[in-house]
Order: C-alpha cells, then structure tokens, then sequence
C-alpha cells in the first residue's frame, strides 16, 4: 500500500464531509428510511505523523416500531469504512 500523501485542512475537511456522506448512504441502504427519526453523524479526524485515524459516533434515533437492531447499524458502519479506505486509497494516498 502507498502512503499517505500530506493533508492539508482543506483535504481533512473533505475527508469529513464525503465520510459524512459515505456514511449516511450506507446506513440509508442498510435501514428502512421509514423507521429512522433523525440521524446524527459525529466524525472525528486526528492526522498526526502522516498518520490518520477516523472515529464515529452515530447517533440513530427510531420509530417507536421500529426492528433496527444494533447489529444492522454496526454492519452499516463497517461497510461505510470499506468504502472509505477505498476513497482514501483512490484520492491521497502517493
């Protein structure tokens, strides 16, 4: 694997938003759109050392009825981070 080009803000500010964006076309495909009441997304870069580690905390909150269990979300994140090391291999790496 090549490595990481430099990052600048302007990169690690991109890098947020199409995460954000990865990350919420994932959970729509993975959870009924009917059942989900709001969706909060918190994506925490930290780039050090050339180094870049990507946290999230999502935030669901359902319908009342819904079945959505916490293993259909954790499989919608798990995807949502394939796609974006394949984003990240495709944009900045050297």
């Amino acid at each position: 694997m090549s490595k990481l080009k430099l990052l600048s803000q302007d990169d690690l500010a991109t890098i947020s938003d199409d995460f954000g964006e990865i990350l919420e076309s994932e959970i729509s495909k993975a959870l009924p759109a009917k059942e989900i009441e709001d969706l909060d997304l918190d994506i925490v870069l930290s780039y050090e050392d050339k180094q870049l580690d990507v946290d999230v905390d999502v935030g669901v909150l359902f319908d009342e009825l819904s079945e959505i269990t916490q293993d259909q979300i954790a499989q919608a994140i798990d995807e949502a981070y394939v796609r974006f090391d394949s984003y990240i291999d495709e944009n900045f790496r050297a």
